[in-house]
């Protein structure tokens, strides 16, 4: 049996490398693998360069591997998952993401817990980069919330960029409904900001890292962006925490990446 490593490597890496060196040592590593012999390994000695190329491959590929924890298969396993029963009165926490810029995953892990009526779940955002992400309900589909949205505005209105003399313009859309109306394109805090909307139809502006007893009745409950501690904006949510008062299932998922979702059972 022969592996060739040489091969493989090279089209890993030959965009960058010189492997005239790396391939004399690579190629010269044969295993001859007989059931009815013993394993022959003959090997020239190696250059230090190929040596040093050799165990940074195998490092950045061990280290790619370990990184793929549970929450990978999590992401994975999006109908199968099994669901985690917690402990009564424990504050669950599920993490948001993670990796890193490299490798990263968006998953919610654990992806499906049961809890009791009164208990308390907490999201927080593990990735090692300023990648955000929501948690996000919606019992009534017309509260889905996009990232941007259209807005109308008088006709007299006008729009000035900031700070003066910067490069910059409303993305403006056509009104052949109101034609005495202009409509901009623009981001949508319902989206972006902690917020709920209850079963009467009335929105509600939470704060940064938001805490909120769910009554179970609400038609859209938002975390907004939450970031890893230390890597978003200013006064920026890194967390958001959930009391659910009534027995039910709850569905949710984030915004920015819709396969990333997860289920919170109370019983």
């Amino acid at each position: 049996m022969h592996f060739p490593l040489s091969e493989g490597i090279s089209s890993l890496l030959s965009s960058s490398l010189d492997f005239d060196t790396f391939d004399e040592c690579i190629t010269s590593v044969t295993l001859r693998i007989n059931t009815n012999s013993s394993t022959k390994v003959p090997m020239r000695s190696p250059s230090p360069l190929s040596i040093m190329l050799f165990a940074t491959i195998l490092a950045t590929v061990a280290a790619a591997t370990l990184s793929m924890n549970p929450l990978v298969l999590a992401q994975n396993n999006s109908s199968n998952a099994s669901t985690t029963t917690t402990q009564p009165n424990a504050t669950v926490k599920i993490q948001a993401g993670g990796g890193n810029s490299t490798i990263p995953y968006d998953a919610f892990y654990p992806k499906q817990i049961q809890i009791s009526p009164g208990q308390i779940v907490s999201w927080y955002n593990a990735a090692k980069v300023g990648e955000p992400h929501t948690v996000t309900f919606v019992t009534d589909n017309k509260t889905k919330a996009p990232l941007s949205a259209p807005f109308a505005v008088k006709n007299s209105s006008s729009f000035v960029a900031m700070p003066p003399g910067s490069n910059g313009e409303p993305v403006l859309l056509p009104n052949h409904q109101n034609p005495s109306m202009t409509m901009i394109l623009a981001s949508n805090a319902r989206a972006s900001s902690p917020a709920v909307i209850d079963s009467t139809g009335k929105a509600v502006n939470l704060g940064p890292n938001p805490m909120y007893s769910v009554k179970g009745d609400e038609k859209f409950i938002n975390s907004g962006l939450f970031f890893p501690k230390g890597k978003g904006p200013p006064n920026a949510s890194t967390s958001f925490t959930l009391t659910f008062e009534k027995a039910g299932v709850y569905n949710y998922y984030c915004i920015l990446h819709p396969w990333m979702k997860g289920k919170v059972t109370v019983k």
